[in-house]
């Protein structure tokens, strides 16, 4: 935890992500033997499915209903057209680099096409504008789903060959409606609740509560837990502004947001630590090329798609991947597919370059700007003298 506050503060400074110091530190745990991978492991879709419900339950309420109206629309764009590039790009270069078969080509393009939203929100938050920064979060929570859906699809068919698109467009569809419906409905129970609950100890803990058995819940209905999560944050965040259309009383949530921050912060600092630790990274040349090739095109696929729909640039920093494509991978492995292993693999090693690229790009941005305004004022002197 302390080392999770100095790498946030760091992150001010050098606008180097605390999320891959914490990885490097977790990496290093691991290979120095302080921590036995083998049995943490299990917990990683446990830790993941905690990281996401909280990250975007907290982002939920942060976001005023008035900017979701005026970002959905872009995040919708960005999310469809960043995934579909990335998507295919990474594909290709899987095929080009591996000889593997097409469809497990793109599967791995489908597990790697969208940003992890766990990772993206937090720098999002400090990179990006007011104005930029829901866009971005409401697109990695989609992509987010997109990764799943398409990628577990894709799988479904190698596994039986009887698996077509259309499939694939009812799962998307009734992934997104559960998630949304369930989270709206919970959402106003729990308002309504909360009013008699309100100042009394341990109301968060209740409502966290509320919030794991809603993500649990949505998982096992075949919806979106993160989507309800969000959308759930999203109702109590906005509960003053509902309760003055549907004429009842609010629920202060000052105090509130301000604790899911700090347990926000903690479950963010233990997350990348742990995916430090269950990463696997061979010192494999071919599988370092493919990675870094394929954050080097998640990047200009942001780039391409920022520019075609006039976004700002550093939104093409946002590459991150995180724990969700750990996640996704090691469900592939455990249906026993052709090349899962390596998969798994090649998904760590993507996340440790994709963390560390943005780190990169910003500083080499923030040098080269320095060096334009040193040359400014040296041309400045000289024009005066």
């Amino acid at each position: 935890m302390f080392v999770g506050f100095l790498t946030s503060e760091l992150f001010e400074r050098t606008k180097v992500p605390d999320s891959i110091i914490l990885i490097l530190i977790g990496l290093l745990l691991r290979n120095r033997g302080f921590v036995d991978a083998s049995m943490l492991e299990p917990l990683t879709t446990l830790v993941a499915s905690i990281a996401i419900s909280l990250i975007l339950f907290e982002s939920g309420m942060r976001i005023n209903l008035g900017e979701l109206a005026s970002s959905l629309s872009g995040a919708f764009n960005l999310a469809n057209l960043s995934f579909i590039l990335s998507s295919l790009a990474i594909g290709g270069l899987t095929f080009l680099f591996t000889g593997w078969d097409p469809l497990t080509s793109i599967m791995v393009g489908f597990t790697l096409g969208g940003t992890s939203a766990a990772v993206v929100i937090p720098i999002a938050r400090k990179l990006l504008p007011m104005d930029s920064a829901p866009v971005v979060e409401l697109e990695s929570t989609m992509t987010n789903v997109y990764n799943f859906v398409f990628a577990m699809s894709v799988a479904s068919i190698i596994e039986s060959a009887q698996v077509g698109p259309t499939f694939a467009l009812n799962s998307l569809l009734s992934y997104f409606s559960i998630g949304v419906l369930l989270g709206i409905v919970v959402g106003f129970v729990w308002i309504n609740f909360a009013k008699k609950l309100w100042g009394k100890s341990f109301s968060y803990m209740m409502t966290l509560s509320a919030l794991f058995i809603l993500y649990g819940f949505t998982e096992y209905a075949g919806g979106s837990g993160a989507v309800a999560g969000l959308v759930f944050g999203l109702i109590l965040g906005n509960n003053k502004e509902i309760a003055e259309v549907i004429k009842t009383p609010a629920i202060g949530t000052r105090t509130f947001l301000k604790f899911s921050q700090e347990m926000s912060f903690l479950i963010r600092t233990y997350f990348f630590l742990f995916m430090g630790i269950v990463l696997k990274v061979p010192y494999d040349m071919l599988m370092w090329s493919l990675a870094v090739s394929i954050a080097v095109a998640a990047f200009l696929m942001r780039v391409v798609s920022a520019k075609l729909l006039k976004m700002p640039n550093e939104i093409a920093i946002l590459i991150p991947r995180g724990l969700s494509e750990i996640v996704i991978a090691s469900i592939i492995m455990s249906k026993g597919l052709p090349h899962s292993e390596e998969i798994l693999t090649i998904v760590g090693m993507v996340i440790i370059v994709t963390n560390l690229l943005p780190s990169i790009i910003m500083n080499w941005r923030k040098g080269r700007a320095g060096n334009n305004h040193n040359k400014g004022q040296t041309f400045k002197k000289s024009t005066t003298n």
